[in-house]
């Protein structure tokens, strides 16, 4: 039995629809429902009732969630501890966004490190859909990732541990060329060219969202990509107008390589939460650091 068809279940779960599941795996919405088709040979019974227009999941499906949940992240926890037993130590695997992997990863898992001296990390990078995927199919046992100040927090189950870090805010910046062409006041030129985020990517979906009236691009885009630290270095050169957070261009910013071009209405207020499975003693202690 393949257990990342389980991982395919338990997003279609989450994400409750064929469409946005298969986005969450990185697949195409057939090849996702061929994966859904063998688990369901496997069990013997279907999990979703197809019709010409919809696709429903099936109460019983439903009525076993937690259970399946709970199964999915035991078998994967028992996997991980014999791979990766250390006599005397800990291994904990925490999946986080690409930019908290280069901006507060690295401060966090120093803090960890004397906290708890024997701990040590395997890191998996992703987009955010990406990381609580892995989080929810028992593959990292903590999840780093942010989420909109004032936003409801994510809808986990009531035993998973949530903290809060820290907190960031996306700020439009400008580098190379393009900082000598900033309006009086640092406001970019109208067709300035700009650096786009994908849609259905965490910092896309937030800029489309939550950005204030005048802060969203206008101008022509130049690239898009959804990995927030190659934005930054496209930023650097001069290729175009980026958002990224401070906490990864608080360096550039000061030094002047990068300028900050939107004022403290446009930014967009971040927390950087921690989330923990409590099955997983080690990696429940590190979401409480502070």
């Amino acid at each position: 039995m393949d257990l990342t068809l389980f991982d395919d279940v338990l997003t279609l779960l989450e994400a409750g629809n064929m469409s946005r599941a298969a986005r969450r795996r990185n697949v195409t919405q057939p090849a996702f429902s061929r994966r859904i088709q063998s688990f369901e040979a496997w069990l013997g019974r279907p999990i979703v009732k197809r019709s010409a227009n919809r696709v429903e999941i099936e109460p019983a499906l439903l009525a076993n969630a937690a259970e399946l949940q709970a199964l999915v992240a035991h078998v994967q926890a028992l996997r991980r501890r014999i791979a990766e037993h250390r006599p005397g130590g800990s291994v904990v695997t925490l999946a986080a966004q690409h930019s908290l992997i280069v901006s507060t990863f690295p401060p966090f898992a120093a803090a960890a490190r004397r906290s708890l001296p024997m701990a040590a990390f395997r890191v998996r990078a992703g987009n955010q859909n990406e990381c609580i995927s892995l989080f929810l199919g028992g593959e990292a046992s903590l999840l780093m990732c942010y989420e909109p100040e004032g936003a409801e927090a994510m809808p986990f189950a009531p035993s998973v541990v949530r903290s809060v870090w820290g907190r960031d805010r996306l700020v439009r910046v400008a580098g190379g060329d393009l900082r000598f062409a900033l309006r009086p006041g640092g406001a970019p030129p109208e067709d300035a060219p700009v650096l786009r985020y994908p849609p259905n990517s965490f910092f896309g979906d937030l800029l489309g969202e939550a950005a204030a009236p005048g802060s969203r691009p206008s101008g022509p885009v130049v690239a898009e990509s959804a990995f927030a630290p190659g934005v930054k270095e496209m930023a650097l050169a001069g290729l175009g107008l980026g958002w990224l957070p401070m906490s990864l261009v608080g360096a550039e910013v000061r030094s002047g390589s990068l300028v900050v071009c939107c004022d403290a209405g446009q930014t967009i207020p971040l927390l950087i939460t921690l989330h923990a499975r409590p099955s997983d003693e080690t990696a429940a202690q590190l979401c409480a650091l502070r």
